[in-house]
């Protein structure tokens, strides 16, 4: 699928999810691509994710790891099942232990 719509585009372009939903103008609207065996998200912060200046709020950085994990969850069970679509799949416990401020920038 690498050089194809986003797994979000292709089975959720409907989804208004603050991380990852295509119909949310006003989330992250993260892209999660099919690379190989691997599934890819790049995500470069701008200056209105910061928590202060320089630095990326971590509530961002959670819903960041929480969509793209979800995504390469149910696309990792949709080709173990032979599926034509992905499983919902839901966080059911997540914990981040943020060390030291997250910059800003690619």
């Amino acid at each position: 699928m690498s050089g194809a719509a986003s797994l979000q585009d292709r089975y959720a372009p409907e989804s208004r999810c603050f991380g990852c939903g295509p119909a949310n103008d006003k989330g992250l609207r993260l892209k999660s691509r099919v690379e190989g065996d691997a599934v890819v998200c790049d995500f470069t912060p701008e200056p209105h994710h910061e928590a202060f200046p320089g630095m990326v709020n971590g509530g961002i950085l959670g819903a960041l790891l929480d969509c793209h994990s979800n995504w390469t969850a149910a696309h990792h069970l949709m080709q173990a099942r032979g599926a034509d679509a992905p499983p919902c799949t839901v966080t059911a416990d997540f914990h981040v232990k943020l060390k030291k401020p997250t910059p800003l920038g690619p």
